[in-house]
């Protein structure tokens, strides 16, 4: 029996094969000056190939870029523009259009005219007066161009180029056309309608026809050069998150999609969030519950009867066709889980849904590349069978380890696994027993269940000493024995003292007092702090050296976790939270039952009560576990080294490291 999200669904005339689509996203690789490149196929083929019914390209834009822009881009780490600005680009389109529709899918275009948060030198609507919030310290990266009041003559010319735009998307054999209304100041057309951005008081501006006059016109202009039957979907946004600021839900249900429905769009892709001052709607933060804004989707398909669709953290199957289930939405649009693994819908619908590599959701790379799978980037080393079959030893279990065996596997050799702890995943495992960093699981899920598919032959409670590997006899020794904490000795011996892998594998052993020592254990310190343990966080550098060593998106939420940003608020300006207590520029002096004898480079000396100490070093202070490395190479082995035992990084670098050498022997 057909699952609700393998069923076609229609959307003025264009049959979709399935009710699951890749959602639009700013990660398009391109070719030079604006055409479609042999990257940009492969890209969106992966996807259509993988089983997904509607490829969704994002962001494309409707007036070329100018060389400073371009300048801009590079500098930027951007992938490079894909037009469709001119005649020139149609083969392109077509050519891609040709290879999704050879898997059953069907290909649509997100438009987009570029705003005054672009960071790309747009012409804006006026930028907000004194009286509204400004955007966070906490950037995105997104910047500010030049700011004018757009002219009439402006407007007309960017509707002429989205028009235009949508004529040769058509002419391409391109299925269908959105207009992006969403996202805030990065967009033009969605600046225009939002209160937060546009301050104008012609026509343009003012009441809420006034601000979707620009779009209505737009969409109205598309349809009459598209025809009736050639199917437009707008992006909108259910909420901005910004309160009384922004626009609000009942303001999208009573004038956004009434307007854009009367304009003649054929379904509504309903998003939340603007991109300077409330991205967690957009670039949604792994702290937040998976599926966490398909109420704005449930409610857009209250007030209409066009096909809507929900989108936002969505990273399974199971889920998304419950929502469908539950009437919550007519279709469901994931990004991240379909960059992170293309082939996700194929191996649910054929019951293999352990083998799918499920998001972490750490926007770690988020396509260019990812995190936690290595063939998602530019040039990856190919993965082919090996020349001749070797028995490879794997020492370490964590996702270095795990990875270069399913590798090394998937390449014909003989590998096996060595694991000293009675469990895999080495501490990825033990950062996702912290309940803000559970997705982390995904990836010890994923390659644990490898294992058993790969057959790899898995030791665990086992420490591989030199004369086990002499007795296991391998042509190839992978080394991935990680790294560890290293207790100060000011600390060690002392009562209540643990490390941060303790503290989140045997959270029974954290008291009510707590002192996480170090900015690493951020993220840690504001989760005890939400079971209701005091926390004070510490740490010798200064508060901008916090989150120093993840992501720059995740860093931007640990930062608005710890500060409690929010400007939905009455008053817009920054409030400080004062649990966990973070103290910078701070370090411990003396530790006795007394208490902890701190010192702060402003303040001086005091002492803090605790029951818990948790020793949570940055990468660059933890110690290697290498010392059987050199005993190996003395022996005669061919010895490779990754993960942390090479040099102590990150996730992405774990598995890039596994790769590059599962890849070679």
């Amino acid at each position: 029996m057909k699952m609700k999200i393998q069923e076609p669904i229609d959307i003025n005339g264009m049959r979709i094969k399935n009710r699951l689509g890749l959602a639009p996203m700013v990660n398009m690789p391109g070719g030079d000056d604006g055409y479609i490149s042999e990257q940009t196929i492969r890209w969106f083929e992966a996807r259509a190939k993988g089983g997904t019914g509607l490829i969704m390209t994002g962001a494309v834009v409707v007036t070329p870029p100018t060389e400073e822009i371009l300048k801009q881009r590079i500098a930027a780490g951007m992938t490079k523009w894909v037009g469709v600005t001119d005649d020139k680009y149609i083969p392109g389109w077509t050519e891609l259009a040709d290879v999704i529709h050879g898997y059953g899918a069907k290909l649509g275009v997100q438009t987009v005219a570029l705003g005054p948060q672009s960071g790309l030198g747009a012409s804006p609507p006026p930028y907000p007066d004194e009286t509204h919030p400004k955007k966070s310290a906490q950037s995105l990266g997104v910047g500010e161009g030049p700011v004018h009041v757009v002219t009439i003559e402006e407007i007309e010319q960017h509707t002429s180029n989205t028009v235009a735009v949508a004529v040769r998307l058509k002419t391409a054999g391109v299925d269908c056309f959105e207009l992006h209304l969403a996202h805030g100041g990065a967009n033009l057309y969605a600046s225009w309608v939002s209160p937060m951005y546009n301050r104008r008081t012609d026509e343009y501006g003012g009441s809420w026809q006034n601000r979707l006059r620009f779009p209505v016109e737009t969409i109205r202009r598309v349809r009459q050069a598209v025809g009736p039957d050639y199917p437009i979907l707008v992006r909108i946004d259910a909420d901005e998150l910004l309160g009384k600021w922004g626009i609000r839900l009942e303001d999208a249900l009573h004038y956004i999609v009434p307007a854009m429905e009367e304009a003649g769009v054929d379904c509504f892709d309903v998003s939340q969030g603007s991109i300077m001052h409330s991205p967690q709607g957009i670039v949604i933060p792994l702290y937040y519950p998976r599926g966490c804004f398909i109420h704005n989707a449930e409610a857009v398909k209250s007030v209409t009867s066009l096909p809507v669709i929900g989108v936002g953290n969505i990273f399974d199957i199971g889920m998304a066709e419950r929502f469908l289930q539950e009437d919550k939405a007519d279709m469901i649009f994931m990004a991240r889980q379909l960059t992170c693994d293309p082939e996700t819908p194929n191996k649910y619908f054929e019951k293999k849904a352990d083998e799918i590599r499920e998001c972490i959701g750490c926007i770690g790379g988020c396509g260019r590349p990812c995190a936690i799978n290595y063939d998602i980037q530019d040039e990856p080393v190919p993965l082919t069978m090996a020349d001749k079959a070797r028995k490879v030893l794997v020492i370490g279990g964590g996702v270095a380890g795990m990875e270069a065996a399913r590798v090394a596997s998937l390449r014909g050799h003989s590998v096996s696994l060595i694991e000293k702890d009675s469990q895999l995943g080495g501490m990825v495992d033990a950062i996702s027993h912290n309940p803000l960093l559970e997705e982390f699981g995904n990836l010890v899920k994923y390659l644990s269940n490898q294992m058993r598919i790969q057959g790899v032959d898995v030791s665990v409670c086992k420490e591989a000493g030199l004369p086990d590997v002499v007795k296991h006899n391998p042509d190839v020794v992978i080394v991935a024995t990680g790294s560890r904490a290293v207790i100060p000795e000011l600390a060690r011996d002392k009562p209540g003292v643990i490390t941060y892998r303790d503290a989140c594998r045997e959270p029974r052993k954290v008291g009510q007092k707590v002192i996480v020592w170090g900015f690493f254990g951020s993220e840690l310190a504001i989760a005890l702090a939400e079971q209701g343990k005091d926390v004070v966080l510490i740490g010798k550098g200064s508060e901008a050296s916090i989150g120093s060593d993840v992501s720059g998106p995740r860093r931007f939420w640990l930062m608005r976790k710890l500060t409690d940003i929010d400007f939905a608020r009455e008053a817009p300006e920054t409030i400080q939270v004062t649990n966990p207590r973070v103290l910078a520029g701070t370090d411990i002096v003396d530790i006795s039952l007394g208490g902890v004898l701190i010192r702060n480079s402003d303040e001086g000396e005091s002492v803090l009560p605790y029951d818990t100490i948790i020793v949570s070093q940055r990468f660059s202070e933890r110690q290697k576990n290498n010392t059987i490395i050199s005993e190996l190479q003395g022996h005669g082995f061919e010895v490779h080294v990754i993960g942390d035992c090479a040099q102590v990084r990150g996730i992405k670098d774990a598995i890039w490291t596994a790769n590059e050498v599962a890849r070679t022997i």
